[in-house]
């Protein structure tokens, strides 16, 4: 039984003299493309989502965990928001709130001041 299962097997996959062998199509495959880092502009737009009507602080590149981050400080309601933006994703990655001091509110408003006269 076992010799029949075979030359079947045989005779079926042998090409027929004459016609085009069989072409089997396999799609290319490559590595995804990266993701375009995230712009300073972009993290910004990201973490302002985040608390909206918030006056932007410093904006700095940091190594969060080991993953490269946009730090964007926001200044809202007498608060204080750290916002981590992954370079990579996009996503917020940390958001840290802590009471804002006078003085922080004075910085994040010369630094929305200072924005707008570029």
């Amino acid at each position: 039984m076992t010799t029949t299962l075979i030359a079947a097997a045989l005779l079926f996959a042998t090409p027929v003299p004459g016609t085009p062998a069989p072409t089997v199509s396999v799609p290319a495959t490559s590595a995804p493309a990266a993701a375009a880092p995230v712009t300073e502009a972009q993290a910004v737009e990201i973490a302002k989502a985040r608390v909206p009507g918030a006056t932007v602080g410093d904006v700095e590149r940091e190594d969060e965990h080991g993953e490269r981050t946009w730090e964007v400080e926001l200044t809202k309601g007498g608060q204080e928001h750290e916002i981590h933006v992954s370079e990579q994703t996009g996503k917020i990655v940390k958001q840290d709130t802590d009471q804002a001091d006078a003085r922080d509110e004075a910085e994040a408003g010369d630094d929305a001041r200072d924005e707008a006269d570029d």
